[in-house]
């Protein structure tokens, strides 16, 4: 009996032992001096990959790096900056992140997610500085369902889409005789596009007319994009994303016998108008429609020899704008930007009220939203945590900025020119942008603070 109790006794104990060693083998080796490791050892490498070198994404990044050291800690997080140049496009700046293998890449600007996600299907992407994630990443929606913001591959982020219907709002509130709107757009800009037909939407819903008018974009602003956007005529790798009816990837060829094609409807963008446009701004008691069928019937006619009526210019097209419409609206981050001073010039002068999608615009337009950038870097940094405490990126939804931290901005020079006073809510522009310092409306994380 003695023996049976001993015989379970040390069966017992070799199981014990067993145990032990198996959980001793689970856990993280013991370095060379022998003293315990703990998890404060680690180190996050962090590759951020800039589209362009500018206060705005700098701004960005700032906020996305001091997000992630609050959470984490900034010894725990190693930053290293890749910016695209003249002699370094967006592929090649993604290429030597990666031959780094970092743990996550940043991204900052539409061209470097386009080559990071082409890149890699592995390595976290947290991206911002986008104004549409859905058509930049060819996100189609199945069944008719509308999209739940995720990504559902190695990609999240912030974008930075200004808020469209505060800019109607602001709109509204900047024009004392709103009658008609002038929408601006390039067809090689799909991110104009894109917020153009929101805003267009508002506009709708509101009964307020509008007319889209073409301004083709300037030469250097069409060599310094990198090819990912179709253009009027011709297309692209990548299909211009309609905020209204999709993406539309079915291929037109060219004739019975032809294997060319061009993507359609959306890389073939033409001007449209709202189906209750009459014809232009009152003036005098009359529309602009009615005075153009007088001087039509005045006007003697042209013998058939007569040359072909030449393309518009810029020039003559923004006048056409001023002359039927009491605003016009142009978007965030435009390729307009580099043909505002002459836009602006003819705006002025005409007295016509310009809503501009940022700040940069704003120096030739009546009113504009800000948001800070570093505040956007900073949600997106937030993600950034969440993907390295353990959550599937995938499933993580894209953002927007809060528009509760906007600020309404006038020109204060346009404004004296119009005769348009602002009420306290609004603040004028070059003195804000000259004292605002970039992060200080951001409510940052502390240590002290329990998540």
């Amino acid at each position: 009996m003695k023996k049976r109790i001993i015989s379970v006794l040390l069966v017992g104990l070799l199981a014990v032992g067993l145990i032990a060693c198996q959980n001793n083998s689970n856990k993280e080796p013991e370095n060379d001096n022998n003293e315990e490791s703990t998890s404060e050892d680690f180190v996050y490498n962090i590759a951020a990959c800039l589209s362009e070198d500018n206060d705005y994404n700098r701004n960005l990044l700032k906020g996305f790096e001091d997000c992630v050291g609050d959470y984490l800690g900034a010894d725990h997080i190693n930053v290293t900056v890749y910016t695209t140049s003249e002699d370094m496009a967006s592929d090649d700046v993604v290429k030597k992140a990666l031959a780094t293998n970092p743990d996550m890449i940043f991204t900052a600007g539409k061209a470097t997610l386009t080559s990071a996600t082409t890149a890699t299907e592995a390595i976290p992407i947290v991206a911002t500085g986008i104004v549409d994630f859905k058509g930049t990443l060819r996100i189609t929606s199945l069944d008719g369902k509308s999209w739940d913001k995720t990504t559902g591959r190695n990609v999240t982020g912030v974008s930075s889409k200004p808020s469209i219907v505060d800019q109607v709002s602001l709109m509204i509130e900047s024009t004392k005789d709103l009658q008609t709107v002038g929408i601006l757009f390039s067809p090689e800009d799909t991110d104009a596009i894109y917020q153009n037909e929101i805003f267009e939407s508002y506009l709708d819903q509101a009964g307020i007319p509008w007319k889209e008018y073409l301004i083709p974009a300037s030469d250097s602003a069409i060599g310094g994009a990198e090819d990912q956007n179709s253009t009027a005529l011709t297309p692209s790798k990548y299909t211009a994303y309609s905020a209204k009816t999709g993406i539309d990837d079915t291929v037109v060829t060219l004739g019975d016998g032809s294997i060319l094609g061009l993507n359609s409807p959306s890389s073939t963008r033409v001007a449209e108008q709202s189906t209750f446009w009459t014809g232009g701004k009152t003036t005098s008691g009359r529309t602009l429609a009615d005075e153009a069928e007088i001087a039509e019937e005045e006007e003697p006619e042209e013998s058939e020899e007569s040359e072909s009526e030449e393309e518009p210019t810029l020039e003559s097209r923004i006048q056409e704008a001023c002359d039927e419409c009491s605003v016009i609206y142009i978007p965030f981050g435009s390729i307009l930007t580099d043909q505002m001073d002459v836009i602006g010039s003819i705006t002025t002068e005409s007295q016509v009220v310009v809503v501009a999608g940022d700040t940069t615009i704003a120096d030739n337009a009546l009113v504009t939203l800000f948001t800070d950038p570093y505040s956007l870097g900073y949600q997106a940094g937030k993600k950034a945590v969440r993907v390295f405490n353990g959550d599937d990126i995938a499933t993580i939804k894209i953002s927007n900025g809060d528009s509760d931290d906007d600020v309404k901005l006038y020109n204060g020079d346009i404004a004296e020119k119009y005769g348009i006073e602002f009420p306290k809510s609004f603040s004028e522009l070059k003195d804000f942008l000259s004292t605002y310092e970039y992060g200080s409306s951001t409510t940052r994380h502390s240590e002290s603070e329990e998540e």
